[in-house]
């Protein structure tokens, strides 16, 4: 396949067989779920290896001065929410109206927010792993260190250790974090009540989940819905 020097970046998700991307004198064979970001200016070839692959690109530019910190080849990268995003915007090519390009805009900003979320945790350990792919694929339920011990069939001690140890969060901080991020995307985009949002997310006390809130951001649910 012919090298191709684009003057955007690359963003491409493989959702289902194997793509191969060559990006200068190194080659990538993606499967599910991985990806690769390739910035403006790098030469780079891709092809299918097989029959019915099935994968998203987004291309776009980003201001002056903004920088993203990924990898060219990043392994495992598409969650539970992420394959949820790409799902949700079901074009095959870009629509000329005004809505489909923000929409498009929108879920770009979404998922370039999960892969910085995710990539900010570094860990090889095997029950960490096991940990946040829970954590990611009951989001929105209540996720507790009771639970999640139970679900690995570890001990709350260890877990709790461990988990401290490779993320550097704890496991209740982390979690949380994951919620009011995903509860800020929901509160601007104006789709669901704030008790809504805050009952999605697994909470049975708004009141509870608004100081959450304003502890990350500063500011309320409701003052953010009406700066909106």
């Amino acid at each position: 396949m012919p090298y191709v020097e684009t003057s955007h970046y690359d963003l491409t998700f493989v959702l289902s067989g194997q793509l191969e991307y060559t990006v200068g004198d190194k080659c990538y064979i993606l499967e599910k779920n991985d990806a690769v970001f390739i910035p403006p200016g790098v030469k780079r070839s891709r092809q299918g290896l097989e029959t019915g692959v099935k994968y998203a690109s987004f291309n776009f530019l980003l201001a002056d001065g903004v920088t993203l910190p990924f990898d060219y080849y990043m392994k495992d990268s598409i969650t539970s929410d992420i394959r949820k995003l790409v799902a949700s915007f079901p074009y095959s090519h870009m629509l000329p109206q005004y809505y489909s390009k923000q929409r498009l805009m929108n879920l770009l900003n979404c998922i370039l927010l999960e892969l910085l979320q995710t990539s900010s945790v570094s860990t090889s350990n095997d029950h960490v792993l096991q940990a946040l792919r829970f954590i990611d694929e009951h989001i929105t339920e209540r996720i507790g260190l009771a639970r999640l011990s139970a679900e690995l069939n570890l001990s709350r001690e260890y877990l709790a250790y461990i988990f401290k140890k490779e993320t550097g969060k704890r496991l209740t901080d982390y979690v949380n974090e994951r919620k009011m991020f995903i509860a800020k995307e929901l509160i601007e985009s104006h789709e669901m009540s704030l008790s809504d949002i805050s009952e999605h997310l697994g909470f049975d006390n708004y009141n509870y989940f608004s100081r959450l809130f304003k502890k990350y951001f500063d500011i309320s649910p409701l003052s953010l819905r009406k700066d909106r």
